[in-house]
């Protein structure tokens, strides 16, 4: 892993471990900042039938502290729009996921939005992807990342995200909570 990566990495994991993975998956944040309020607001936990769920994450730069050690990941956050989702079953010994293989979003004026190419993200984005898939989260094993040009989703403009999947629309409002006023 180049400097970048690691870098990336060691930023993405301390500024959303403290917020994602040690907060219980059920229990809200009391009094939470900025930074606490975008965590929670941009994952989305759907429990259906027979102990399957849906889990949908939007990591946005409001997530991380502001700090010039994040900067470069929040960079990357505001031009991309990553989106991390998976489908499971809990039951036995642990988690099983589902395989997913493709997403769509949609922007605030119903557009949709096809993933880049795996093969042919940018450095950056493919190192920022790198941290996401590291960071230590309960649903890890089975989030599939899907990235997205940015240029009409902005997590603190007026406007929406829409994530169809499996004939359920998951939506998120922009601004999103945590950002500056």
């Amino acid at each position: 892993m180049n400097r970048f990566a690691t870098f990336v990495t060691r930023t993405a994991m301390a500024g959303l471990l403290a917020a994602v993975a040690v907060s219980p998956a059920a229990a809200r944040q009391w009094n939470a900042n900025g930074q606490g309020a975008a965590v929670d607001y941009t994952q989305i936990i759907d429990t259906k039938a027979n102990g399957e769920f849906v889990f949908v994450w939007w990591p946005v730069p409001e997530a991380f502290p502001n700090d010039p050690n994040t900067q470069v990941i929040k960079n990357v956050l505001g031009r991309y729009i990553f989106v991390g989702i998976a489908r499971g079953r809990n039951g036995g010994p642990g988690m099983s996921f589902f395989a997913i293989t493709d997403l769509k979003i949609a922007d605030g004026m119903s557009r949709q939005l096809s993933p880049l190419a795996g093969n042919a993200l940018p450095p950056e984005v493919a190192q920022t992807l790198t941290a996401l898939q590291a960071i230590q989260h309960p649903m890890r094993q089975g989030l599939r990342w899907f990235v997205f040009d940015g240029s009409t989703i902005h997590a603190c403009m007026s406007g929406k995200l829409s994530v169809p999947f499996e004939g359920v629309t998951y939506t998120f409002d922009t601004p999103i909570p945590g950002c500056a006023k």
